[in-house]
Parts: C-alpha cells; structure tokens; sequence
C-alpha cells in the first residue's frame, strides 16, 4: 500500500513537472513564429498582407487567423476559424490582446484533450495603434500521444516496481525471521531437555548477533547449572549414602544378638563418629547454599590478620608434629583486613588442614603472608606430591577429590573444604588459587583487599552481602 502510494505521488508530480514544460515548450514556439509574421505585416502595405501570411501558411503545421480591430475576419488559413473555439477562452485572449496591446495565450479545454489546440494572440500595430490581432494555433495531438506512451512506460515501471518491491521485501523479510526461527526452534528444544543446543546464525544484523550470543551464553549457563546441579545431587547422596550405610550395617550387626553394655556404648560411640561427619557434610552444603543465594552472613570488622595468621599456626604445631612435619611461617606486621574474623580463620584452617594430609613425613608446611599492590596475599606451601594440571582447574568445584594425584591420609573428605574456602574468599571480594606442579608439592594463594587500601570497602561488602544491619 506505501509502495502503490509513493508511485501515485510520482506520478503526479512528474504530470505536473512535464505538462508546465510542455507548455512552456510550445508558448515559446508560438511567440517565436508569431513576432517573425507581425514584423513582417507591421512593416509592409497592407496588400501584401495576404501573401505574406499565405506564404507563412503554406509551411506551418496550425491555423492562421487575422482578426481586424473592428473583429471582422481579414485571413484564414483554412475553413477553421479559430473564435469561439472551445468555448470562449480564445476570444477573451482575442481581447486581453486587443485591450492590453500584448500577446496573450488560449487553450481550448485541456492540452491532453484530443484535437484540442494551443492559441496566441498577438496585436499588429500601425502607426502606433492596434490594427489586427494574429490567431496562430498549434495542435497538441503529438503532446497527447507522448503522454500516452509516458503514461503507458510509467505504468508498467510501475508494476515491474512494485513487482520487484514485493519479491524483495518477502526474501528481506524471510531472511531477516530465519534467525528468529531457529531461536524459537532452539529455545523450545531447550525447554523441553536438549541443554546441548545452540545457536548457529550468521545474521548481519547486530541486535540479532547480540542477542543470539546472549541466548547461547545463557543457554551455556543453564547447561553448566543443570549438569552441576545433576552432579550435585549425585555427589551429595553418595556422601550421604556411604555413611549412612555403615551407620546402618553396624546397627544391624549390633541387633543379632545381645551385647553386654560396653559393646552398646561401643557401637554408639562409633556412630556418634558418622553422626559427626554427616552433620559437617550437611553444615558445609548448607554454608555453600547460602553462599550461592547472597545470604551468608559475615560479621563486617576489622580483623588484625597477621594475629589470626600465627594463631591458625600455632593451632596446628602439634598435628604438624605427629608426622613430624616443620611449620615455616612468614608473616608481614599490620595486616588489618575487613570481614568476618571466623569464616576467614576457616578458610586458613581449610588450606593447613588441606596441606597436612598431603605433604609427607619429615617435610615443612610453609604459611606467609604479604602486601602485593594494595592487598594482602596469603599462601599455604605444602611439599606433597602435587597437582596434576588437568585437575587444578576442578579443585574448587564441590565434591571434587582429584585421588589419583594426592593421597591422603585421614579418611575420605567430602571434598566440600575448598569450595567452601572459595565461596568465603569471593564474599570478601577477594581470590584464591592454586599454583602446582607434580611431584614439587602444592601452593594455594588468597588474595584479599587490606582495609586500609579502599576506605569504601564495608559498603560494597554490604551491598554485595545484603546484610542488614
């Protein structure tokens, strides 16, 4: 509808242009022709008169009219008398011409009008007066039939136009939707389970390329968060299930028979012991869900951290020494951090208790801490056997034991310590990673914010936490 629109206004305006151009065309001709024939009456007798307009007659293609001033008819060219032809507009420009003493022009109805003519009228003088007014008429048959054929052109430039116009627009448009569709295909498939989609279109549109590398980053993290949430479950309920079982399996062989009371307390004393771990287990899902949600709560002060530090090492002087293990410790003076004293002091028992299952016999546990760029690094050096490369990357996931590089030494952990260590550092705004290479031991860092080096750090811990106050 636009499109037919624009071409109907096309139209228009180029009749509009064109008709003004054509009679500005044949006006010019007219006045051309008529001032040759009155120069050359207005300077002979009048008995030449007739021979000079019969001689001009013979080659011109219109009408030849001579009109005296006291409206008899001198001259024609023809039987065709060109007053009151077409109603009255030639004989008012008959008589402008005569009142005004200046050429004046005609049209009989309309140009484009077949048979229909274009008239001037221009005064002849002698001896200074108005003698005869000259008729010259020009046909506009030719003008019609070149209107026809403009008419006819642009019609059918008009539809091929428009022809053109809607082809393109349907493949524009069907271009321009394929990517849509295949987000729409896409995103239904992904509903209904198949997490592995993604989308693959080359559109030349930038919002459609934003948005489809915004749909395939979220479809990557629903994968990620479906697949951790599947593996999540599955480790919890084997964490969960080992215990449980033992715990089970020993009650059972504790009912078969009847045991004095100091087999009872026995048995009861070894499940308090699966009791103990089942509850860490527990309390360590439930600090890493609420670590997940925002809503673990820290304490915001300010903590003397080369204290906490030496006191974490001095904590674990005699687990060190049960295996005969040495604890270098290399602390700055004045380390002041903001936080929650408790959970940073796990994160330190974390790392050492951590380090001591795998560092060997007769080796060192190196604990230091200093300022680097405004923060403090903290690290925990052990002289175990190291971390594969392909397995640093996991050791923060939850449940992640990597047991064919380091093996310990008490009991199986539920692999919940670092995701823990890590959950705790990220909520101080901080970093923790792990530097290693096997058979050379294992060094794990924490990066944290000093209080002293960004005045605005309680408020964007708070913000970042939402803890009231």
């Amino acid at each position: 509808m636009l499109e037919f629109g624009t071409l109907v206004f096309a139209g228009l305006l180029l009749y509009i242009v064109l008709s003004q151009q054509v009679y500005r065309s044949v006006d010019e001709e007219l006045s051309v022709q008529a001032q040759s024939v009155v120069r050359e009456l207005e300077k002979s007798p009048f008995y030449f008169w007739s021979g000079h307009l019969n001689s001009f007659a013979n080659h011109y293609r219109g009408t030849v009219n001579l009109v005296g001033a006291n409206g008899l008819m001198l001259y024609t060219s023809s039987d065709k008398i060109l007053i009151g032809r077409g109603g009255d507009e030639v004989s008012k420009a008959l008589a402008k011409a005569m009142k005004d003493n200046q050429p004046a022009f005609a049209s009989t109805q309309s140009l484009l009008r077949k048979d229909n003519v274009r008239v001037l009228a221009t005064p002849v003088h002698r001896a200074g007066r108005t003698v005869a007014i000259l008729l010259l008429s020009r046909s506009t048959g030719e003008i019609q039939g070149f209107f026809k054929q403009l008419y006819l052109i642009g019609g059918i430039l008009g539809l091929i136009s428009m022809l053109i116009s809607a082809v393109a627009g349907y493949l524009m448009a069907k271009r321009a939707l394929t990517p849509i569709h295949e987000i729409t295909s896409t995103a239904r498939a992904v509903a209904s389970g198949d997490l592995s989609r993604r989308l693959t279109s080359d559109a030349q549109d930038k919002e459609i390329r934003v948005l489809v590398r915004a749909l395939n980053k979220m479809f990557e993290d629903l994968e990620a968060s479906f697949q951790s949430q599947k593996r999540f479950t599955a480790d919890a309920s084997h964490e969960l299930r080992l215990p449980l079982t033992i715990m089970k399996g020993e009650i059972e062989v504790a009912l078969r028979r009847k045991r004095r009371a100091s087999e009872y307390e026995q048995v009861l004393r070894q499940q308090l012991g699966i009791i103990e771990r089942i509850e860490r287990i527990v309390n360590d899902l439930l600090t890493l869900a609420r670590a997940d949600a925002g809503q673990l709560e820290l304490i915001q002060e300010e903590i003397d951290l080369s204290l906490l530090l030496q006191e974490a090492g001095q904590h674990h002087l005699a687990l060190f020494a049960s295996n005969d293990i040495h604890l270098d410790m290399d602390i700055d003076d004045s380390l002041t951090v903001m936080g929650d004293a408790s959970h940073i002091e796990r994160v330190i028992f974390n790392l050492l208790n951590n380090a001591f299952k795998h560092a060997p016999a007769h080796s060192a546990i190196h604990l230091s801490a200093h300022v680097d760029e405004g923060d403090v690094l903290i690290c925990v050096r052990d002289e175990g056997p190291g971390i594969d490369e392909q397995h640093q990357q996991h050791l923060f996931d939850r449940f992640f034991r990597a047991d064919d590089a380091r093996c310990r030494r008490e009991g199986e952990g539920a692999g919940l310590g670092l995701a823990i260590c890590k959950r705790i550092v990220t909520a101080h705004q901080g970093d923790i990673w792990v530097e290693s290479t096997p058979g050379k031991g294992a060094s794990f860092y924490v990066r944290l914010p000093l209080s002293k080096a960004d005045a605005g750090h309680i408020e964007r811990l708070n913000n970042l936490l939402h803890v009231p106050e």
